[in-house]
């Protein structure tokens, strides 16, 4: 007859050994390799959860044979254990993976502050349970969710399809492990759409804004090579003729002609309108003026607009990379830390290969 503590201490130390978590343990697995498969209690006894029940190595040592489940054997001095010999320990290949995960459930609705214990207790009232995952926040905080493998499918099947199941009066939402990742990668896909389209909604109005009015271009020319004119003397020198602003000047110094945009609709016509044969002289310079039409008009607005919108892209994405650059880094330019972002999605596939702490 085994006490409550002792079924507790076979329980951890059949977990350690057992096949889901001996596989995946880098460190204990490293052990098993120096000594023929034994490991001391001394190194078991840095294992803080089983610590937290005995420091004891002979209280441990006599829970442990008090096992039916031929898992773990004690050494002849009473001070090592090892994975029983006639329980070799499977291969985890993609095979070993897929029978894993088909007899793994997902569970969610215990309170965020339940001990692991507890809910092993209520776990294993349902059938053999191998391992228990409590699913945290990145700040290690319980999310009242857990993935829970079951001795076999059969098992698992009767727990995920019993009805109105619950945990101190709270129901517990139960699925199949596949089934939450694949539910969980098709809310991830619908949540990229949305925000795709609420970046094309606000891209498209931003285009909208850049609808020009029609009416507004001219292209002027007249420079001779040598001949220097700034976009302020031209700009200054229509606002005294004819009193109207001139929104953009596209035109460099050292340019033979440019083109202009007014910023309200036919200012342009009303401009040529005030020239002798569309003519204007500014300074030493005779500048001759025609105002865009048509397709001509509009494809110029058009290339006015792509570049807009395209200079505008390139100083968000300036600005986001110069936000990670002072995430990344403290004054005087020294690193802060490893910035790592992970997507919800790496998070849920690294989750199915998940390393339980039963």
């Amino acid at each position: 007859m085994t006490t409550d503590l002792e079924q507790k201490i076979i329980r951890q130390i059949e977990y350690y050994f057992g096949d889901y978590n001996l596989s995946r343990d880098k460190f204990l697995k490293e052990k098993v390799k120096e000594d023929d498969g034994w490991v001391t209690f001394e190194v078991l006894l840095t294992f803080k959860r089983l610590a937290s029940l005995s420091t004891d190595a002979e209280v441990i040592a006599n829970a442990v044979e008090k096992s039916d489940n031929k898992v773990v054997e004690v050494s002849e001095d009473r001070k090592k254990l090892r994975r029983h010999p006639d329980n070799p320990l499977p291969e985890l290949d993609d095979d070993r993976r897929k029978e894993l995960t088909s007899r793994t459930a997902y569970a969610k609705g215990f309170p965020v502050d339940e001990e692991l214990d507890s809910i092993l207790s209520f776990l294993e009232t349902h059938g053999p349970v191998e391992s228990c995952y409590r699913r945290t926040t990145k700040d290690h905080k319980f999310k009242g969710s857990c993935f829970i493998l079951f001795k076999d499918k059969e098992t698992c099947k009767k727990f995920i399809e019993l009805k109105d199941l619950k945990y101190k009066d709270t129901p517990l939402i139960r699925k199949w492990q596949a089934d939450y990742f694949a539910d969980k990668k098709k809310e991830i896909e619908e949540f990229k759409k949305a925000k795709k389209e609420k970046k094309d909604v606000k891209v498209k109005a931003e285009e909208k804004q850049l609808e020009f009015p029609k009416g507004t271009c001219i292209h002027f020319v007249g420079l001779e090579e040598g001949q220097t004119l700034t976009r302020e003397e031209l700009k200054e020198k229509i606002k005294e003729v004819c009193g109207l602003d001139v929104a953009y000047v596209d035109f460099n110094k050292g340019d033979l002609q440019g083109y202009l945009r007014f910023p309200e609709e036919n200012n342009a016509v009303e401009f040529v309108k005030k020239l002798t044969d569309g003519e204007l002289e500014i300074d030493k310079f005779k500048l001759t003026f025609r105002a865009l039409k048509g397709e001509e008009e509009e494809e110029y607005l058009k290339k006015t607009s792509d570049t807009i919108i395209e200079m505008r892209r390139k100083q968000k994405h300036s600005a986001r990379n110069n936000r990670k650059r002072k995430g990344n880094f403290g004054h005087h330019g020294k690193p802060k830390g490893k910035s790592i972002r992970k997507s919800k999605f790496t998070v849920l596939y690294l989750l199915k290969y998940f390393t339980d702490t039963k």
